[in-house]
């Protein structure tokens, strides 16, 4: 099978699996590296500083807060870079590749289109989530003394409008590099399997601000135990945190299904007729969720 003219391109994204392997390597030692660090040093300045000596948070007379910023920025910032660096780079390798093998598996004439794929969505990704970012503005007049608006409402803003270009971006993308003659619905599969992505990011968000945010009445009952006692305190939280795991791994269960089931009725299939897209529908899903990033 020829790609784009190259007998050697549906080999190239073989040759890319050591890129994504390296990120992970390098957000794996970041994050446990920063987060062990950030967590120690901050469980140690809150029990000195504040329960002990009374001394409010991240207060200068506490030595032991110089490491839990320290911490903060290599474990909450360089590595949630990393962190973000990876998925998308191994997200789009991977996709690449089951791509590259589901056309040649079912003898599409120029597979390039599935292989390149990734490349051009997230390309699009680059220009959309710019202009969420620049679409943020805050509604406070400085002239006047007006309360200041929410940073959570100002922030969402700016995510929905992103996500309203990606659904728009992600649609035209899969049109044009996955449309086919062989299973002409095809592309609609898969730009069906990205909304999937792109509403479970929106759902984590949503299931992320109930668990963490003190306007919902999960984290006010949480600050309400914390009043009786620190044994309270700590039940309370490792309750809450257990809890919080339940929702995200249902959404993401029924989010593989969806988009197996998706890239599975695409049409395409092999020269056994064995359908092939299940796995190519997951990789797309993936993509759809990490569209905003």
């Amino acid at each position: 099978m020829v790609g784009c003219g190259f007998p050697w391109f549906n080999e190239v994204p073989l040759i890319l699996v050591g890129y994504g392997y390296g990120a992970s390597f390098f957000a794996l030692f970041a994050q446990l590296g920063g987060g062990i660090y950030t967590k120690a040093a901050d469980v140690g300045a809150d029990l000195v500083g504040k329960v002990e000596q009374g001394i409010p948070e991240d207060d200068p007379r506490n030595p032991a807060v110089i490491a839990d910023l320290v911490g903060d920025n290599v474990g909450d910032c360089a590595a949630r870079g990393a962190d973000l660096f990876e998925s998308i780079a191994a997200e789009t390798i991977s996709a690449m590749i089951l791509g590259g093998t589901m056309a040649q598996r079912c003898k599409i004439e120029d597979p390039s289109g599935y292989i390149l794929f990734p490349l051009v969505v997230h390309s699009f990704d680059l220009v959309i989530s710019s202009i969420g970012i620049l679409s943020i503005r805050s509604t406070r007049d400085s002239s006047v003394k007006s309360p200041i608006e929410d940073p959570m409402a100002i922030l969402q803003k700016g995510y929905s409008v992103t996500i309203c270009l990606a659904v728009l971006t992600f649609a035209a993308s899969t049109y044009w590099m996955l449309y086919t003659e062989q299973a002409p619905s095809a592309w609609v599969h898969f730009a069906l399997c990205g909304l999937v992505g792109i509403i479970t990011a929106y759902i984590f968000v949503w299931i992320t601000k109930n668990y963490t945010d003190y306007k919902h009445g999960r984290v006010r009952t949480l600050a309400l135990a914390s009043s009786t006692g620190h044994g309270i305190n700590i039940i309370a939280g490792v309750s809450l945190g257990l809890e919080s795991t339940a929702l995200p791994v249902l959404v993401i269960s029924v989010s593989i299904v969806s988009s197996f089931w998706l890239g599975h009725i695409a049409g395409l299939v092999d020269e056994a007729g064995n359908a092939t897209g299940g796995l190519f529908g997951t990789a797309v899903a993936t993509m759809g969720m990490l569209s905003t990033a």
